[in-house]
């Protein structure tokens, strides 16, 4: 099936995914949506932050479930994964549970409260959702397609097999690991140290001195073209050293989310299309019509 209908980022909005499947044609049949010649692909980030997680979770795993949708994994899952797995090596939980990743997680936790049977379910179901596709027509992944991360994977990961096990998170939970950069950078994409003493200030409101780095830019000459949220005194400065300056390219599209762009969604480039248009933060829910042979149609 070349027909699909690629989404992005969620994260507990079902009423937006609802009313975007029913533009997009979908119907319920036996409480589980469907499209009579099309297949859905969900990009990640299903949980957290929105109102109605629980109801998320329920309507994509029951579309994949029913052959009606594919499903890849986000950087959302694979934290809350983390969260719930304890450190095997060095005691704790494969992700603190400090004050900031509690917060990020919380609106999940609160919603969960009364269903933890539920809850695990969804977890073993999170350990094992790929972390990227490469189809006939395109490859998706959350953050960031590098051959060389999703070589790695390949040879690493198998989410038909252990997942995301103890083992496996106790090589790539930290930065030093050998799996470390292969999950980091296609779960939350390439990142830069700003310069000393500047700082970016993420959507959340937090202090980092790492910037994300545009990596489906076509332009990537100045700082303001190719770093997300750059400080605004180095918009017009060079991009730093040691970045990528070429256009990514790529023998299939690649679909993608987790950057929560704003305003009306477009193709930039057309071998690397985002879709997340920051629908947990007063934006929209957006999602890419594929055709044989046509230029993808972007939906909202």
């Amino acid at each position: 099936m070349s027909h699909f209908d690629i989404i992005g980022d969620i994260h507990g909005h079902a009423d937006a995914l609802e009313k975007l499947l029913e533009k997009m044609s979908y119907q319920r049949f036996n409480g589980i949506y469907r499209h009579p010649d099309r297949q859905a692909i969900f990009l990640g980030d299903f949980i957290d932050r929105g109102p109605k997680i629980r109801e998320t979770l329920h309507l994509v795993k029951a579309m994949v479930d029913a052959g009606y949708a594919q499903a890849i994994m986000g950087n959302h899952e694979y934290n809350a994964v983390c969260f719930d797995t304890k450190n095997t090596k060095e005691g704790g939980y494969y992700r603190e549970h400090n004050d900031e990743k509690i917060k990020q997680h919380y609106k999940t936790l609160e919603q969960f409260h009364a269903f933890p049977e539920e809850w695990e379910q969804f977890l073993a179901w999170f350990r094992h959702l790929p972390m990227y596709k490469s189809l006939d027509t395109c490859k998706v992944v959350h953050a960031y397609w590098n051959d060389d991360n999703i070589q790695w994977l390949e040879q690493h990961y198998q989410p038909q097999g252990e997942g995301l096990s103890a083992g496996f998170l106790s090589n790539c939970y930290r930065e030093g690991l050998p799996g470390f950069k292969a999950v980091e950078e296609t779960l939350k994409g390439p990142e830069h140290r700003l310069p000393d003493g500047k700082f970016m200030v993420d959507k959340e409101g937090i202090e980092r001195k790492e910037c994300r780095l545009k990596w489906w830019a076509m332009d990537k000459s100045t700082m303001g073209e190719g770093v997300m949220e750059c400080p605004p005194e180095l918009r017009h400065e060079p991009m730093p050293q040691g970045c990528d300056s070429t256009v990514f390219t790529s023998d299939k599209r690649v679909f993608f989310g987790h950057y929560w762009l704003t305003g009306v969604p477009k193709i930039e480039n057309e071998s690397a299309i985002c879709l997340d248009y920051s629908i947990a933060k007063d934006g929209i829910l957006v999602a890419a019509r594929l055709n044989e042979g046509k230029k993808p149609d972007l939906w909202h």
